[in-house]
């Protein structure tokens, strides 16, 4: 399931300074984490602690196990309810007298079993709410052996877009229908029909849908039989061919009407993407995405992909990104559709990397599927690393790994360094606590520990391991370590002894490095310590076993050693590196940890990022090294402000993109000083010299990536307050607006922002005007994310309330409130608005991540312990269980701004006004 995080950040750069927020939210207890989630109170970090005792947690009895539900749903479109029946083959294991399966929201009318003699007897119902839990009571015991248990059972369609819901579309002629859509993941197949809603609690699955004739019904299979109900002629009833045996959370259903595109891949397998009426050709580029994409993966995996068909389907009310139902994949609009004309460089980036990582799923995830939410990571993590391989493979003119560097490997490390962070492998007892391990850790922390691994492994051997894990828990469930086993079986190495480092505790390393030249060779000196957000390490640091690669100035695109750190310290020997030639570690930026030159080597390393001769990941792995130690107190800000201008000349886009995030996140932190505009000047001489090279028309034969550079860049000198950037944005706008240019897609989002930045009433009106116009999803939701950056404190409440409104969708108000945080004063009025609206977005949000990203991307940036005390004290009295977590990290990051500000304001300062 993609969370969208990756989306946000991106957002969040263009329409202000920057939030970091992780990648798509939960929490609670038994048994414990082996990490404290207050940890770190004793220094005053984070005492918001409302995690109330609950009974113990137990997972369902084992006593009787489904192998087959045969299920009929028959939702009814305009009551918003659905009738269901279901008849569960079922094998007895002990002789029982009631049985238990999960349920939440559903009615059963009538429940019975019958035993493989044909005796049947009925049960009563017990519903348990706050498990979730219905228990079917026999008057006597019913014995070992086979048999099936039946039941009638009525449900809602609820509006939360979880479990079964309704969502809400308009037709071409412009009238408001609604269809209904499912999502499981984590613990909602319990929402549409009582069953044992539980990873490991795998089953095969006949599906009946009786909808209305003229509506499109899909489910994970082919339908095999389609007749009209005999009982009403309006309505037909469909039958699907038998799934393989799967997990609930993976069984899907869509209803309402859509058109498709269509293509087979180079194995035989039909691909289609269902699209709103009218718009199938916004399905074109996934498509071409997932024909190439499911090849790869069965090669890749040496294993075929298992269903006879693959449908994507855009989805209008959709909470997460995306999500890997079995042969029926669910996506947000904007992680599916391509306008030609309309949609983005980046967009069309996105797309390809969300379908790529879907269809891993379907191996991976699907196929073998973790034993419990506590390996949730499994999952995600290899999803959100092999999403960039396949991308890599069909397109590779995005240098896509690069850009992994900057929007995965950089930003968990940032989360990964607070002490509210948790380990990549989460002791998991109440499904309910899964929701907030969807986050950067699982994802991009686990995609980056997973490709530090593909690296020391290598590809062969990392391929071999992966066909034998996958061969041999085939339609089955596995652990973490059963993947560290097949892993090193294939390769002959300590999978295991080396990973359990990485997943099994909280936070990484900084290797700090330092040498001297002895002959023609060059000794380092290398100790590990564990990185924190604030540079204080309180009690002994613990270890990781850590691949650690060295490169030289001779060397530069490639190892020259490999070895692995087990120990606190080491030395290394290079061989024939010449006295002045520079040594890096971690060529490439593969290894999930900081570096800490000495002075001498990080000065010889500087003329590589001026010339260029240093690669591109590792001029950004430089680069953002030094951020993270200057905001950790460990060098001066200043001194990474210095570097920054050796970036004049820089050309990559992605080192360009990471370079902006750290200033907007600095430039977020000086909005509470008096001397912001001197850091805006100091911006603009930054990217000047870029933007000047660039300009605004796109050159014949430009690749990706410049493409995405100018909009990038045009985006910072806007916001920095550029007049000549301002006029030009200024000037395209009115012509867009008044339909005699069109505004080129790339450039529309640095436009928008520029021009509500530096705009009025005047401004907000118009773009809120070409929002109602727009036909394309991403084209709303661009302009929504733009219209925070407006000013004015009447402007902005009007914005706010706009996010509240039925223009909308549930799932977009987020990202509206959000943007308004790009100033000091929006920051203040959103986290305002946030407390007067609490019960009602709780309401709205309930069991689902959205609102933990709603309370990081409105606090995280504040600097004072006043606002510390006050989001601390609010969730204290308005509890928040699904974002416990979320609320400690903002609140500690709060406290780091604070801190940051007073250790180094007076120097940026100097430093800034040296440079007017």
């Amino acid at each position: 399931m993609v969370i969208l995080l990756r989306a946000f950040i991106r957002a969040q750069i263009q329409s202000k300074s920057v939030i970091f927020v992780s990648r798509f939210g939960l929490d609670l207890s038994p048994p414990k984490p082996s990490f404290s989630l207050a940890q770190g109170c004793n220094r005053g970090w984070c005492c918001y602690n409302t995690m109330s005792e609950k009974k113990a947690f137990q997972r369902l009895p084992k006593e009787v196990i489904p192998t087959n539900y045969a299920l009929r749903l028959q939702p009814n479109l305009k009551t918003f309810s659905f009738d269901g029946s279901q008849d569960i083959d079922v094998q007895v294991k002990s002789s029982i007298s009631a049985v238990t399966l999960n349920c939440a929201e559903i009615k059963i009318s009538k429940a019975e079993y019958k035993n493989s003699e044909g005796a049947v007897t009925p049960a009563t119902v017990s519903y348990v709410e706050e498990d979730e839990t219905v228990t079917l009571t026999f008057p006597g015991a019913v014995q070992v052996g086979s048999g099936t248990l039946s039941m009638q059972f009525t449900g809602t369609l609820n509006d939360k877009m979880r479990g079964f819901y309704r969502n809400k579309y308009t037709s071409p002629d412009g009238e408001e229908r609604f269809g209904a859509v499912t999502q499981f993941e984590s613990t909602d197949a319990r929402r549409a029909f009582p069953c044992w809603d539980e990873p490991a609690v795998k089953a095969t699955f006949d599906v009946t849908l009786v909808v209305p004739k003229d509506r499109v019904a899909l489910s994970n299979m082919p339908v095999i039989k389609e007749s009209p109900l005999e009982s009403d002629a309006s309505l037909k009833v469909l039958q699907y061919s038998r799934t393989p045996v799967m997990s609930t959370y993976l069984l899907a259903f869509v209803v309402g009407e859509y058109d498709y595109v269509e293509a087979m891949d180079a194995d035989g397998i039909l691909v289609r993407v269902y699209t709103a009426l009218g718009k199938k050709e916004q399905g074109d580029f996934a498509l071409q995405v997932a024909v190439k994409t499911l090849p790869f993966y069965k090669n890749y995996f040496n294993i075929p992909y298992p269903l006879p068909k693959m449908d994507l389907i855009a989805i209008t009310d959709f909470a997460a990104g995306a999500m890997e139902n079995w042969g029926l994949v669910t996506y947000r609009e904007t992680a599916l559709l391509i306008d030609s004309a309309n949609s983005s460089t980046a967009a069309k980036q996105w797309v390809a990397l969300v379908v790529g990582h879907e269809l891993a799923h379907q191996w991976f995830g699907n196929l073998v599927t973790m034993e419990w939410w506590t390996h949730l990571w499994l999952n995600e993590g290899f999803a959100s690393f092999i999403e960039y391989l396949c991308v890599d493979y069909c397109f590779p003119e995005y240098d896509i790994w690069t850009q992994f560097v900057s929007t995965d490997f950089t930003r968990a490390l940032e989360l990964d360094a607070l002490r509210n962070s948790h380990p990549i492998e989460v002791p998991v007892g109440h499904p309910a606590e899964v929701d907030e391990i969807f986050d950067t850790i699982s994802y991009s922390k686990g995609a980056s520990v997973i490709r530090m691994l593909h690296d020391y492994l290598g590809d062969e051997n990392f391929r071999k391991g992966l066909h034998q894990y996958l061969t041999k828990f085939s339609h089955s469930n596995a652990f973490t370590e059963d993947l560290w086993a097949s892993l090193g079986a294939a390769s002959g190495k300590p999978v295991g002894d080396v990973m359990s480092t990485w997943t099994k505790q909280m936070g990484f390393p900084v290797l700090k490095v330092s040498q001297e030249q002895d002959g023609d060779n060059r000794v380092l000196t290398v100790t590990q310590q564990k990185f924190c957000a604030d540079g204080k390490l309180e009690g002994k640091s613990p270890l990781w076993m850590v691949p650690v690669s060295v490169s030289t100035a001779s060397s530069p695109g490639q190892s020259v050693l490999t070895t692995v750190l087990d120990k606190e310290t080491t030395t290394i020997t290079v061989k024939n590196v010449k006295p002045g030639e520079w040594v890096k570690l971690n060529p490439g930026t593969v290894g999930v940890y900081r570096t800490q030159y000495s002075a001498d080597m990080l000065d010889a390393l500087l003329p590589g990022i001026r010339d260029k001769t240093l690669p591109p990941r590792d001029r950004l792995g430089l680069q953002n090294d030094l951020f993270a130690l200057a905001k950790a107190g460990v060098t001066s800000t200043v001194d990474f402000l210095k570097v920054v201008e050796a970036f004049v000349d820089e050309d990559n886009y992605t080192v360009w993109s990471d370079l902006a995030t750290n200033l907007a996140g600095l430039s977020i932190l000086l909005q509470y000083t008096n001397y912001h505009e001197d850091f805006k000047v100091f911006g603009r001489k930054v990217f000047g010299p870029v933007s000047a090279r660039l300009g605004w028309e796109t050159k014949e034969g430009e690749d990706h990536l410049t493409c995405m550079l100018r909009s990038l860049v045009i985006g910072r000198m806007g916001k920095f307050g550029c007049e000549a950037t301002l006029g030009e944005a200024q000037k395209r706008l009115a012509a867009h607006a008044d339909k005699s240019t069109v505004l080129a897609a790339d450039l529309r989002a640095p436009v928008y922002t520029t021009c509500l930045t530096h705009g009025d009433e005047k401004t907000l009106e118009c773009l809120l005007k070409l929002m109602r116009e727009a036909d394309l999803h991403e084209e709303k939701v661009r302009i929504m994310r733009s219209l925070g950056n407006i000013k004015g404190e009447e402007l902005v409440k009007k914005v706010l309330n706009f996010a509240m409104s039925d223009e909308v969708r549930s799932q977009d108000t987020v990202f509206v409130i959000a943007g308004i945080t790009c100033t000091a004063r929006g920051r203040e009025l959103a986290w305002e608005f946030i407390q007067s609206r609490y019960a009602e977005l709780k309401e709205r949000y309930q069991g689902i991540f959205l609102l933990a990203r709603l309370i990081k991307a409105a606090t995280n940036d504040f600097a004072s312990e006043d606002k510390a005390v006050e989001v601390e004290a609010f969730f204290k009295k308005n509890p928040a269980p699904q974002a416990e977590r979320t609320v400690q990290q903002s609140c500690e990051n709060i406290r780091l701004n604070m801190e940051w500000l007073a250790r180094d304001s007076d120097k940026i300062k100097a430093f800034l006004q040296s440079k007017k």
